[in-house]
């Protein structure tokens, strides 16, 4: 039986934060380990959270349009879901990329 391991890797300055925040905590004392373990672990599932709602996202507009709206959001410098959700909403990922047009594609005629 030939199983592939799914490996989880971490970005080494997240881990060198974590290293930090570890080392801090037991200097201070197991109890101290213990909650900064609890916060960790909840940031990380906190996180998984929101990238699934915002996977979710993918299974309402379709995956095509979810990557536009983000290349849309990205390229306007507001890359967050709800940014992106609107984008979706208003059908502006379907809109060319245009520096005279905002984040949604409303002119910036004055």
């Amino acid at each position: 039986m030939n199983r592939k391991k799914s490996v989880l890797t971490m970005d080494p300055s997240v881990k060198a934060l974590k290293d930090r925040l570890w080392y801090r905590a037991a200097c201070c004392g197991p109890y101290a380990g213990a909650v900064v373990e609890g916060i960790w672990v909840s940031y990380l599932l906190d996180g998984l959270e929101h990238g699934q709602r915002f996977l979710r996202l993918a299974d309402t507009y379709s995956s095509c349009r979810l990557e536009n709206a983000c290349h849309r959001a990205i390229y306007h410098g507001q890359a967050d879901y709800r940014t992106v959700k609107r984008i979706l909403r208003k059908g502006a990922d379907t809109l060319p990329l245009d520096q005279s047009t905002d984040v949604l594609g409303e002119s910036w005629d004055f």
